[in-house]
Formats: structure tokens, C-alpha cells, sequence
């Protein structure tokens, strides 16, 4: 599965249609399935089929016996599925709207195995802008733990 990357903004048409990023469209295929987070982030996910499969057998893997039905039911609340049109267009339903205060741009945002939508201004606010340098970074110490290359395999 290709990773998704990169941010673009998009505007909203009057029946809250977008068009994906081209280099978000490829990754996520021909039935999109939209999410709102458990973890409440403020925003809504777009997966390809085959990652939301990965992603749903995960989130049922944390639930045993009767609580993976619950589960199950309270994801189903949460999601549903698009189908782009031929120009590449997804509607986004009401409920994901105001869940992610989505109005008449959106901050389409590729994080690996899924694209996020945002509302720029609440994007802005939690992550800044990285385009610029910022001296109190809110990255800093974040990824010390990283090394700068991966070690190479002795063969």
C-alpha cells in the first residue's frame, strides 16, 4: 500500500464536494471509507479500502467477547463510504462536516496510511506552520529519539 504524504489545500463547492490531491486520489483508490477518530482529533480520516481493513482489525484486536461487538457498532456510527465521481469528487456528509468544522476550505493532509481532512485554521493552531522556521519549535525534543539514518545491515 503506498504511503500517503504531503498537504494541500481544497475548497468545498456548494453540496460539500471536494476534489482529492491527485497524489492522494491514487493511494486511496475507488471506495474511500470516512472516519471521525476515536481519539477525538478534530478532524475526519479517508482510507482505502485495504487500509481500513488493516486499521478496523486493529481497533477490534483491543476488544474480547462482548465488548468487540459494542465496538463494532460504535465504529459503524463513526464511519461510512464514498465513491469519487468521474472528476474525482467526494461528498462529504453533514455529520463529518461540523465534526471537524469543515466549512468552505479544507487542509487535505497525507499521514502514511490514511489523508486527513482539517479545517486549515484548527490545523494552524494545533501544528503551526513548517514551511517556516520558528524558534519555539513545538517539534523540539519530539523527535530526539530518532536517529538521523537508519544502521545499514552488515552482510
Amino acid at each position: 500500500m503506498p504511503k500517503l504524504q504531503g498537504k494541500e489545500i481544497r475548497k468545498f463547492d456548494q453540496v460539500s464536494r471536494m476534489t482529492l490531491p491527485p497524489k492522494h486520489r491514487r493511494g486511496l483508490g475507488d471506495e474511500i471509507i470516512i472516519f471521525r477518530p476515536v481519539h477525538h482529533e478534530p478532524c475526519v480520516m479517508l482510507f482505502s479500502t485495504e487500509g481500513w481493513e488493516e486499521f478496523y482489525e486493529n481497533l477490534l484486536e483491543c476488544f474480547d467477547g462482548a465488548e468487540q461487538a459494542v465496538a463494532e457498532r460504535k465504529i459503524a456510527n463513526r464511519c461510512d463510504v464514498l465513491i469519487p465521481d468521474k472528476s474525482n469528487r467526494i461528498t462529504i456528509g453533514d455529520k463529518f462536516m461540523a465534526y471537524a468544522k469543515l466549512t468552505d476550505e479544507v487542509l487535505a493532509v497525507g499521514v502514511g496510511d490514511r489523508v486527513e481532512l482539517w479545517n486549515p485554521a484548527t490545523w494552524e493552531e494545533y501544528f503551526g506552520d513548517d514551511d517556516e522556521e520558528d524558534e519555539d519549535d513545538d517539534d523540539s525534543g519530539f523527535f530526539d529519539k530518532v536517529p538521523y539514518s537508519r544502521p545499514r545491515s552488515k552482510r
